[in-house]
């Protein structure tokens, strides 16, 4: 029985648009979550320049702005609070070239965003099945919280992406 959210083709599709390499990585990553019977959902893997677009302006423009770029690229529309995160640092994601992924654990049907004490060793297990299947983790990345998890934990690429 498989443990992600996401089945079937829309699941297979979002994996299919990753570069043969990276993909092959992510399905490691993915067979070893399975393993370890862990729930999961990969949120997203190539990513358009419209999106890419107003994920950047997320915290650096006026909302009407930042909604009217989610709108163009698909996007639902968000709220004050949402609107104010910076959620990228770059315009140059590797997203944009198929070689980056976000996967997140599923706890209860839900995502843990908030990283904290009831789910920092969730999130840590996730960035070391992730290193171990050959990925680059996000999860490194600095600043890192009081848990050690760095400030992008659901993104996973490959090494060669740097």
């Amino acid at each position: 029985m498989t443990k992600n959210i996401l089945t079937g083709e829309f699941m297979k599709g979002k994996i299919e648009l990753l570069d043969s390499e990276t993909r092959r990585l992510v399905e490691i990553f993915l067979a070893a979550l399975e393993k370890q019977n862990l729930r999961y959902s990969v949120l997203e893997t190539l990513r358009t320049i419209e999106v890419q677009e107003a994920y950047f302006a997320q915290g650096r423009k006026p909302l009407a702005e930042i909604n009217g770029l989610r709108k163009k690229a698909g996007l639902h529309v968000i709220g004050e609070a949402e609107g104010k995160r910076i959620i990228t640092q770059t315009m140059k994601s590797v997203h944009l070239t198929g070689v980056a992924a976000d996967i997140v654990p599923v706890v209860g049907g839900r995502i843990p965003w908030t990283i904290a004490a009831d789910n920092a060793e969730l999130w840590l297990t996730f960035g070391r099945l992730g290193q171990e299947a050959g990925l680059e983790w996000g999860g490194t990345w600095a600043p890192l919280n009081s848990f050690g998890i760095g400030w992008d934990a659901p993104h996973y690429q490959s090494r060669r992406a740097r």
